[in-house]
């Protein structure tokens, strides 16, 4: 803003000779003259020499410290979106701004297809559960039956063998005795036949001695009846060795009786494995359960998919945090993965600063680190954390290419992450607030910052490691 000069005061006459004062120093005005220029002349020197001093306190300060107004409150900021479900939002428990506990329901996707699912899965699983109970049941039977059997088919051949065993000593007990009869018929036939002879012989001699009368009546008789009794007994010994060589058929008869038993014997042995198949039914029915009940597992696994999938309708806060915004309305439809609201964990508040490549000498985790910020009057007290090792134009939408073309050379920016020292003020900060850093120059202390990183990731792990979370079934009986 210009300001105009003041206008020209009007020169007055000079005064008359008269009126003059007479020529000659004022007395004492030589030595007050000169006291007014010295008194001057230490006034200008003493602002000098404070500026000159304040001049090297400011560059003395510049120097040892770096300061940036590329500065900003950031936090992990987490888009919250249904898990595995899509359908119409049907109810939403949260605003922005609410404070949500891990676990608490934010919204709801309409649940009824997906109660249908349940329903569907756990028919599935009663019917594979009655199906398992059948297959049971018929493993029990045949567990019982196939021993029985076995045991029957045992014995039936236990029985076989002593029935050919009977058989095969009838057979040789029979051949014996017919074999004896017909020795003992063919001796008797040949004594018949001698004594047949010997009483011809004597019938002869007699004969012709009574003819002679040389031998009584008496005597010739006797010879007779003696030839007649030799000669039936001749026939007697050939009936029975008829009868004897008739008795092998006995043999035949025994040997078709053994041959009857060894055929039996065989259809037992025959019958045991036959039985002994069972086992094998046994082990393919055990399969059979093995199928059954891997089949339930299957069903089981559904319905708890189904139970997951109606459960993921309720659309639950991750970790304690603050919601800030939402993105859908009630009646809106929400598709798997695409974010309803946004929400962070105020615990995981902190300054990230873009330095400056040129201002980084210096800087070292644990320096510590005055934070300005505009929303409150005095600054807040910090750490540095760690120094990012590359810089923000390595993530840019359109990274730099200086193999073609001009190139300009600019001073590249890289991310310090600042910690903010806790104080009653911490429930007021925000997200995205602007800041002003200085960071005093320094070793640092490298044991405390990486002792904050490793609790910075502990706070953020705390709620997000694999397992934390309870089952959806679990979750949804709190």
């Amino acid at each position: 803003m210009s300001s105009t000069p003041p206008p020209a005061a009007t020169a007055a006459p000079p005064p008359s000779p008269e009126a003059r004062p007479a020529q000659g120093p004022p007395p004492g005005g030589s030595a007050a003259g000169a006291l007014r220029r010295i008194a001057i002349l230490a006034l200008v020197l003493a602002v000098a020499g404070v500026g000159l001093w304040s001049l090297a306190g400011w560059i003395q300060y510049r120097g040892g410290h770096s300061i940036t107004d590329d500065a900003f409150v950031e936090a992990h900021i987490v888009n919250v979106a249904p898990e595995l479900v899509s359908g119409r939002i049907v109810r939403f428990v949260v605003e922005e701004n609410d404070r949500v506990e891990k676990g608490q329901v934010l919204a709801e996707v309409d649940p009824v297809p997906y109660l249908d699912r349940v329903d569907l899965a756990r028919s599935k699983v009663a019917a594979a559960e009655a199906e398992l109970t059948r297959q049971r049941a018929d493993l029990e039977r045949v567990r019982k039956e196939v021993p029985i059997q076995v045991e029957i088919a045992r014995r039936t051949l236990g029985s076989a063998d002593a029935d050919r065993g009977r058989a095969e000593s009838s057979l040789g007990y029979t051949r014996d005795e017919v074999d004896t009869g017909i020795d003992e018929a063919r001796a008797g036939l040949k004594a018949a036949r001698a004594d047949l002879t010997l009483s011809q012989e004597e019938y002869g001699r007699f004969t012709r001695l009574y003819q002679k009368e040389a031998s009584t009546q008496r005597r010739a008789q006797e010879v007779t009846r003696a030839q007649e009794a030799a000669q039936a007994q001749v026939d007697l010994a050939e009936a029975r060795l008829a009868k004897a060589l008739a008795s092998r058929t006995q043999v035949d008869v025994a040997r078709r009786t053994v041959e009857a038993a060894q055929a039996s014997r065989n259809k037992a042995d025959k019958g045991i494995e036959l039985a002994e198949i069972g086992y094998d039914q046994i082990r393919e029915v055990e399969l059979l359960v093995k199928v059954k009940e891997q089949t339930i597992e299957e069903a089981r696994t559904s319905l708890r998919a189904a139970e997951h999938d109606l459960e993921y309708t309720k659309i639950r806060a991750p970790f304690p945090g603050v919601v800030v915004k939402r993105y859908r309305h009630l009646g809106d439809f929400a598709s798997a993965g695409v974010a309803v609201l946004s929400l962070y964990n105020p615990d995981l508040l902190y300054v990230e600063a873009n330095l400056e490549e040129t201002r980084l000498p210096g800087v070292a985790p644990g320096n510590p680190v005055a934070i300005e910020l505009d929303a409150f009057s005095r600054p807040f007290r910090g750490w540095v954390v760690w120094i990012n090792k590359s810089t923000g134009a390595q993530f840019a939408l359109m990274p730099r290419n200086v193999v073609y073309g001009e190139f300009t050379k600019v001073v590249q920016r890289v991310a310090v992450r600042i910690a903010i020292e806790r104080d009653d003020r911490w429930p007021q900060l925000r997200a995205g607030l602007s800041a002003r850093v200085v960071i005093a120059h320094g070793p640092g202390d490298p044991d405390w910052a990486a002792k904050e990183a490793r609790r910075l990731a502990e706070v953020e792990s705390r709620f997000n490691q694999a397992g934390a979370d309870t089952a959806p079934s679990e979750r949804g009986a709190k």
